[in-house]
């Protein structure tokens, strides 16, 4: 995983715990590593663009991938629903089970 991918997650996942911040981190990866080849190059070479806009505007990530949710181009906008899909569903994956 790439480092602003890593960024990512952890800018879009709402918990202190960081025993289970870690393992949503590694969900996610596996989940980046699971995807075709070709698929998967397409993710990293829009988070090298993201990277590049994130130093270029230096505002926070969260609201970069809030920018890119409103972009009217729609490879962008896939993007942070992409990664808001892979933590939201690791997130609740990984939750311990309620008793």
């Amino acid at each position: 995983m790439l480092r602003i991918e890593r960024e990512v997650v952890h800018a879009l996942l709402d918990t202190a715990d960081t025993e289970h911040r870690a393992r949503v981190e590694a969900w996610v990866e596996g989940c980046l590593d699971d995807m075709p080849e070709l698929l998967r190059a397409g993710v990293q070479a829009e988070s090298l663009l993201v990277t590049a806009w994130h130093r270029l505007r230096g505002t926070d990530l969260g609201s970069l991938l809030d920018a890119m949710e409103r972009n009217p181009i729609g490879l962008v906008q896939q993007y942070p629903r992409l990664f808001r899909s892979l933590v939201l569903f690791g997130d609740l994956e990984l939750a311990a089970p309620a008793r």
